[in-house]
């Protein structure tokens, strides 16, 4: 899993920016063109197959994420509650559904995406395993002050233990051909490490299987970092100067056109964090810097620390196709960083600019 996950980051990376080049020029020329016109359409249609791609190298980096890609206060009895919305009238009506979902459960820190997503692959992996009128039960409690647990149980064929055993590898699927990826509950798995939780599964032939999800309790007065608007003030979108710095001239061309329909023409360009650092120390003042995360050399890693000393106030988007553990841990060190992931349009820019306060 460790190595899928280096093989799935580096595939990222490189698909990210190719799709986020694809968005950006896309989404930054869509609005000049007349609505229905042939053009406009074709451009519409880039739009949303980039996104697809997007949400796919999304799902590969789900598949063997070792972090989440969020970090949000979580109530999962809404959660739950919400999944359960979503199946009722497709895959719920074929069994019976019954919810024990404990008042006053204890919030947890997730990517409610990626939490939603085990939860549906329990549910279906369930439903699946019932005959009509099979039962399908959820509970969640609260263990002690320090943990919380879900539990998705159903009352159907169950697994015999040589199935139970291989149950969690990728790829192992006891379904027939086009019928499942072998995915799902290694994808479980993988999710539940990465909210540092923890995973269990009985289960006997005719009599069902449970499976058991423990997830650390949120501190009630911890918070997730938010995004540094205060690091910044307003100012004139055509006399603000932004550096942007990518080692991908695709990704820099489609970014600078982003910024060019929003009025943003004061811009810097350079390819790597060292060119990034020179400039600064001669003597450029930007009011925002875009700074990719996955670079040669220094890398947004090693740029970001000595870019804070130089400009402390300065507010940086940290623009990353791997939004994983570093790329959090590096955001929240430093005060006005706001993470932008790949690939983004120009619908994406103006939301993380206008979050910071200029847009």
């Amino acid at each position: 899993m460790e190595s899928l996950g280096t093989l799935a980051g580096g595939v990222a990376h490189d698909m990210n920016n190719v799709l986020g080049a694809i968005l950006g020029l896309a989404t930054a020329h869509i609005g000049a063109q007349p609505y229905g016109s042939p053009l406009h359409q074709a451009l519409d249609t880039i739009v949303k197959a980039t996104e697809r791609g997007g949400k796919m190298v999304k799902s590969l980096l789900n598949f063997a994420r070792q972090s989440p890609a969020e970090e949000n206060k979580l109530d999962l009895n809404a959660l739950l509650r919400e999944q359960i919305s979503l199946l009722e009238r497709t895959t719920l009506p074929k069994v019976n559904l019954q919810m024990d979902l404990e008042a006053g459960l204890h919030p947890t820190l997730g990517d409610a995406s990626a939490l939603t997503h085990a939860f549906m692959n329990l549910c279906v992996n369930a439903v699946d395993a019932m005959p009509e009128n099979g039962t399908l039960t959820l509970h969640t409690r609260n263990i002690d002050p320090e943990w919380i647990e879900v539990v998705v149980e159903d009352n159907g064929t169950g697994m015999p233990r040589e199935v139970l055993e291989k149950a969690l590898d990728p790829f192992f699927t006891t379904k027939g051909v086009g019928k499942g990826t072998g995915l799902g509950l290694s994808m479980v798995y993988s999710t539940l490490m990465a909210h540092r939780g923890q995973m269990e599964i009985e289960s006997e032939p005719g009599k069902g299987t449970r499976v058991k999800l423990r997830f650390p309790v949120c501190e009630q007065d911890s918070h997730v970092a938010e995004s540094g608007a205060a690091a910044a003030t307003a100012t004139l979108r055509r006399s603000l100067k932004v550096l942007l710095v990518d080692d991908d001239d695709l990704v820099q061309r489609s970014v600078q056109a982003l910024l060019e329909v929003m009025g943003y023409t004061a811009v810097t360009a350079v390819l790597s964090g060292e060119d990034a650092l020179a400039v600064l120390d001669a003597g450029l003042e930007p009011g925002l810097v875009i700074l990719d995360m996955n670079m040669p050399g220094l890398g947004g890693t090693g740029t970001l620390p000595r870019l804070r000393a130089l400009r402390p106030a300065v507010p940086v988007l940290l623009s990353t196709g791997r939004t994983d553990q570093t790329a959090l841990t590096l955001a929240s060190a430093h005060p006005g960083v706001t993470l932008l992931s790949k690939p983004f349009g120009l619908r994406e820019l103006q939301s993380h600019l206008e979050s910071i306060g200029l847009g």
